[in-house]
């Protein structure tokens, strides 16, 4: 086997083993978005390109997610640690119904295991 095929192995493997938990995380970043009475986002965890990148600080293998720019140009990315922590973000580049001084930036997502919080990002305009 080589050294490509070994990786893509573990990632598939990782991938596979963390299935669950990043339909949890899509649908969490989904629902805040629209709680918010925002659109709703068109997250699927298939058309993120995933890897598995070292962390520098304990030295296990983080698994990473990047979502490409839609039609829209909304893109996002999602890391889930070794130890089960996580944070993912997703673009919503909208602006605030409730709020006309704010722009939605992202909605986010954080936690560890089957704890999930979320939020959204958000910007004041300018005067």
């Amino acid at each position: 086997m080589s050294v490509d095929q070994a990786v893509t192995r573990s990632v598939d493997e990782r991938l596979a083993q963390e299935r669950p938990l990043i339909e949890r995380i899509c649908a969490r970043l989904i629902h805040e978005a629209q709680r918010h009475g925002l659109p709703a986002l068109d997250i699927d965890p298939a058309r993120a390109a995933y890897s598995l990148r070292d962390d520098p600080y304990t030295g296990e293998a983080a698994l990473i997610g990047l979502w490409p720019a839609d039609g829209a140009g909304r893109k996002g990315n999602l890391i889930i640690n070794a130890d089960g922590s996580f944070f993912a973000e997703y673009d919503v580049l909208a602006n605030d119904p409730a709020n006309d001084r704010q722009f939605v930036e992202a909605s986010t997502a954080w936690g560890r295991g089957e704890r999930i919080g979320a939020e959204l990002r958000t910007l004041e305009w300018p005067e």
